[in-house]
């Protein structure tokens, strides 16, 4: 009896203890999250500087700055058509929130679908928000003797896989879109992959690809400077700032489509670091002046978080992987 009960009563203390422990261990936890952002927090994008992903933070990342009243940033970590850096920080990265990655859809869900050595799935990430919308273009240099639409899809039905047109990467949105427009109006393209959207419209810009499928807020100062000539977009109807840029469907090819952008981090990010950031976002997106330089590179405000923006990310994916399918775009 006294065994028993001497076994009880230290059983009950290690119990206890344990509880102490447990309380105590959680408090920094707690703590860290209460004080978040505590300091600059790394954003890592998988492009070069110049495209998309980039274009999110330069119009975004100021405004949070002010609103979390830290430093947010970027490191770029170009390759494999943003794999490397979706891996690094969906697999390898403390999900502390003080490392973060762009979401670009529906590029990061392609590129997990079309390239089997990916090494992330969208199941390693925990979505913040979503910030904006910018939709698709196809571009030539300004000298190009493709002056139109027409003019490029003749070109590439005369000689099938002549015409060579740059995007950001195998798997991407970019080489998606550029896919889809050569199914649905029935033409062959050479579809070269670059390390990023800068590059690819570059190579178009100097006339070392017939033409780039791309941004519009990435080239949009580009096309009204002259430096580009804008041959469709991606929209229902026209833009405003590049009016004179007609749309593919007004031209026959009925595609609309673009790239939605905005923030993930490491599955496991506490969920009161997420909403500290998501709930930082929001005000952003509310901001006058963040709308303002969105409009000044006709990207669209478009503001997710929580369910609604995992409902959006998970009914993207569905939609996608039965195109994936349709097509055989997947080894």
């Amino acid at each position: 009896m006294k065994h028993s009960a001497s076994r009880v009563k230290k059983a009950g203390m290690l119990i206890a203890m344990l509880c102490v422990l447990g309380m105590v261990s959680g408090l920094p936890v707690a703590d860290a999250a209460a004080k978040y952002p505590a300091k600059a927090v790394t954003v890592i994008h998988g492009f070069k500087a110049g495209g998309g992903s980039d274009q999110l933070a330069h119009v975004t990342q100021p405004f949070l700055e002010k609103v979390l009243k830290q430093r947010f940033v970027n490191v770029y970590k170009p390759g494999a058509t943003g794999a490397i850096a979706w891996k690094e920080v969906g697999k390898d990265t403390k999900p502390d929130g003080y490392t973060l990655t762009t979401c670009l859809t529906p590029q990061i869900q392609l590129n997990s679908m079309i390239n089997a050595n990916a090494g992330y799935s969208m199941a390693d990430f925990e979505p913040i928000a979503n910030m904006i919308f910018d939709p698709g273009i196809l571009v030539v240099g300004v000298d190009s003797k493709y002056k139109t639409l027409q003019d490029l899809l003749d070109a590439a039905r005369k000689e099938p896989g002549k015409i060579r047109i740059s995007h950001s990467g195998n798997g991407g949105d970019d080489w998606y879109n550029g896919t889809m427009i050569a199914k649905l109006a029935g033409v062959g393209f050479n579809l070269v992959p670059f390390e990023g959207d800068g590059p690819a419209w570059q190579a178009a810009a100097g006339g070392h690809v017939e033409a780039a499928t791309t941004n519009v807020g990435v080239v949009t100062s580009l096309v009204q400077g002259k430096k580009l000539r804008g041959l469709g977009v991606y929209t229902e109807q026209r833009l405003p700032s590049i009016a004179d840029v007609p749309t593919l469907k007004e031209q026959g090819v009925n595609f609309v489509e673009g790239s939605f952008r905005g923030y993930l981090a490491p599955k496991g990010t506490p969920k009161e670091i997420v909403g500290t950031l998501a709930d930082g976002l929001q005000k952003v997106s509310a901001d006058p002046q963040f709308k303002a330089a969105c409009a000044a590179v006709n990207m669209v405000p478009h503001f997710l978080a929580g369910d609604a923006y995992k409902s959006f990310l998970a009914t993207k994916e569905e939609a996608l992987r039965k195109i994936v399918k349709e097509m055989k775009l997947a080894p």
